[in-house]
């Protein structure tokens, strides 16, 4: 197999430049939010405890979270070199906890939502599409393209609360939020990897039902094309049988799914916020929205980098192998 050193390297260039302008992107944006988390918590404290306004006081806030008042450019300045020592701040919603000590703890949770929801709705949304592009214009492409536009459409939050309602508060089969019980030992043992899975099922099931829609349509468009061209012509000629048809054509239609594949598990780590909010599951969406409710910078800059790092790494991942496999995209880079 050739190696494609140049493309590589464009490849390489184009993604440090985009999460170059991606962190800096991260640094300005919670900036513009109005308000100063130091002055919140200092008013809450005022508010419960009475008192008069001690600026000295809420200087010293100030400085134990880590706002600074200096200028813009040398935030900025402090804010690369912190990233290149991997120091995302300390977190003001969760203080003195260190973010990268949250997102350590959170991220796992949210990693086993997202990588299992979404391998199985790629999964099952794929062989959808591929079956209602086969039967094209059949009633069973109709009913399969209908399912798939509604569970598109529907709203992931108005879902989970049927799903709760129904299956945790009417019927009682599965708990009302958590990702374990708290009778079992936190650990990689039995008990506990049971109570989890049994925990995540309403989740992960929300995800895949939404999500699920969109596989199947991009998969059916996708292969369309595909077993009406010239080589699945070329092929039937050969004598090739219909499955080994069909499985070509799906090889070739499946490789715009990928890329998209790559792209929702990055784009889903910040899109399950209202599902884990809804299931109070303690992933990375639960703690944004605190981080948000308390305007915790540190913390919403270090969730937005992970999803921007997620997302990117994805993306260049998919990028490189698509050099390897497929040599027309590689020639256009040339």
């Amino acid at each position: 197999m050739i190696i494609p050193y140049k493309y590589i390297l464009k490849k390489t260039i184009a993604f440090f430049a985009v999460l170059y302008g991606a962190i800096t992107l991260n640094f300005i944006l919670p900036r513009l939010m109005p308000g100063n988390p130091a002055e919140t918590v200092y008013l809450t404290i005022l508010r419960e405890g009475g008192g008069s306004v001690n600026p000295t006081y809420l200087h010293q806030l100030e400085s134990e979270y880590g706002i600074s008042n200096a200028p813009l450019y040398v935030q900025y300045y402090n804010y690369l070199a912190d990233l290149l020592h991997g120091n995302l701040g300390v977190s003001i919603a969760f203080f003195p906890e260190p973010v990268s000590y949250i997102l350590y703890n959170a991220l796992p949770w949210t990693l086993f939502l997202v990588i299992t929801s979404i391998t199985i709705s790629f999964f099952i949304g794929n062989r959808m599409g591929r079956y209602a592009g086969i039967h094209r214009n059949s009633s069973k492409d109709l009913f399969t393209d209908i399912f798939a536009m509604f569970m598109a459409s529907f709203p992931a939050f108005v879902l989970a609360f049927i799903l709760l309602d129904m299956f945790s508060l009417d019927l009682k089969l599965f708990p009302l939020g958590g990702a374990y019980s708290t009778s079992v030992n936190i650990g990689f043992n039995l008990p506990f990897i049971i109570s989890a899975l049994y925990h995540s099922v309403l989740p992960i099931l929300t995800i895949i039902l939404t999500s699920l829609g969109g596989w199947e349509l991009g998969m059916r468009n996708n292969i369309i094309p595909n077993v009406n061209s010239d080589f699945i012509n070329y092929s039937e000629n050969l004598g090739y049988k219909k499955y080994q048809i069909n499985q070509i054509a799906y090889r070739n239609a499946i490789l715009p799914n990928l890329t998209g594949f790559a792209m929702s598990v990055g784009l889903s780590v910040s899109g399950v916020i209202i599902e884990e909010s809804i299931f109070s599951y303690p992933g990375v969406g639960l703690y944004m929205i605190t981080a948000i409710d308390n305007l915790d910078y540190p913390l919403i800059q270090g969730i937005f980098l992970m999803v921007i790092i997620a997302v990117l790494v994805g993306n260049f991942i998919v990028d490189i192998l698509y050099g390897f496999f497929d040599p027309r995209i590689r020639q256009e880079s040339e």
